[in-house]
């Protein structure tokens, strides 16, 4: 098979799936894991895929104006931001988890992906698949009800023990943010 046939399944696999591991790519296209990963690299280069802790994802270009927060309009460069990607491809980004679970209740229908980063490791991961510290302590001068984002339960916990905060998984934590009548950012969302 030639790398542009493989690397043509491989964005393909990567549309259809969340995650997909690149042993499954290995399988399906019958290479070698490190053929994959070169074919992985070449459409990370071309901005179409990305790697992450759990696997490969799609990966799609960003909209003017993915500097700003899709709730509450305040700047999301930083690394407590989450991007949401549409069903049409599309994507935006909110300037945290909290405004991120908020857009998310607004446009659950379209939504196919959320990615954000863990925040202690700082490594891409599947928002929908997180752990989530409500209310700590440790000032972050965002939005409230502060919500961290990380990948594995362990983690979380040991960060809840010193700082303080609610464990959650994904819909407890959407479900807290919507009770907690929205969103304190001082700005008006779209």
């Amino acid at each position: 098979m030639k790398p542009l046939e493989r690397q043509k399944i491989i964005v393909d696999m990567v549309h259809h799936h969340d995650v997909v591991q690149v042993s499954d790519i290995s399988r399906v296209c019958q290479v070698s894991e490190m053929t994959i990963y070169r074919d992985v690299q070449k459409l990370e280069q071309e901005g179409r895929v990305q790697k992450t802790s759990r696997g490969i994802t799609a990966l799609v270009p960003e909209q003017t104006g993915s500097d700003t927060c899709a709730y509450c309009q305040k700047p999301a460069g930083d690394r407590l931001s989450v991007q949401l990607v549409y069903n049409n491809r599309s994507q935006e980004k909110a300037c945290c988890g909290h405004c991120a679970l908020l857009r998310f209740d607004e446009k659950s229908d379209e939504v196919v992906q959320m990615i954000g980063r863990d925040f202690l490791l700082d490594t891409t991961i599947n928002v929908r698949q997180g752990v989530f510290v409500m209310n700590s302590s440790l000032p972050l001068f965002c939005c409230s009800p502060q919500t961290l984002i990380f990948q594995r339960q362990e983690e979380a916990r040991k960060f809840a023990a010193g700082f303080g905060g609610s464990l959650m998984n994904y819909d407890e934590a959407v479900q807290f943010v919507k009770q907690d009548m929205g969103c304190s950012c001082q700005s008006s969302h779209t």
